[in-house]
């Protein structure tokens, strides 16, 4: 008897997942100067690794260069914000928000799994975990319900 594949899901597209951090006077050189990822050989090797801001906010970014599953892109992040806690510690005490956001493109039927041990390590950190999703830009609107189906 032959097995046929299970049928799985598509992923969602151009995945990415940050660390952002946001509030008064956040930006990359803050972001670079309170993680020391100046000097990090552990960011500077990591392809897919990228730090970005605009006006109140900064991200370290880790994208499908480095993987094209949330749940790598995600472990990467927290073997890298690990050791450094008390620089995620020192940011919330000082008012600014912290998260780890998942976002990419969202088709209808696709999927994104987080594994329950990524999700116990964001909780050891302290670290909510936010999902952004977006459409590719020239799509027609649809009804927004039309994923349930």
């Amino acid at each position: 008897m032959e097995m046929k594949p299970v049928n799985k899901s598509k992923s969602w597209a151009e995945l990415t997942t940050s660390l952002v951090v946001s509030g008064r006077e956040v930006d990359d050189a803050s972001l670079l100067l309170e993680f020391q990822l100046a000097d990090s050989e552990d960011f500077s090797s990591c392809e897919g690794a990228g730090v970005y801001s605009g006006p109140g906010w900064a991200t370290l970014t880790i994208d499908e260069r480095h993987s094209k599953s949330a749940d790598e892109q995600a472990a990467r992040l927290i073997r890298f914000l690990g050791p450094r806690k008390p620089a995620l510690d020192a940011l919330k005490k000082a008012g600014k928000s912290v998260k780890i956001d998942v976002s990419g493109i969202a088709e209808s039927g696709s999927a994104l799994c987080v594994s329950p041990k990524v999700l116990a390590d964001l909780a050891e950190l302290e670290i909510p975990l936010t999902f952004t999703t977006v459409r590719a830009s020239g799509e027609d609107e649809e009804d927004p319900l039309a994923w349930l189906g």
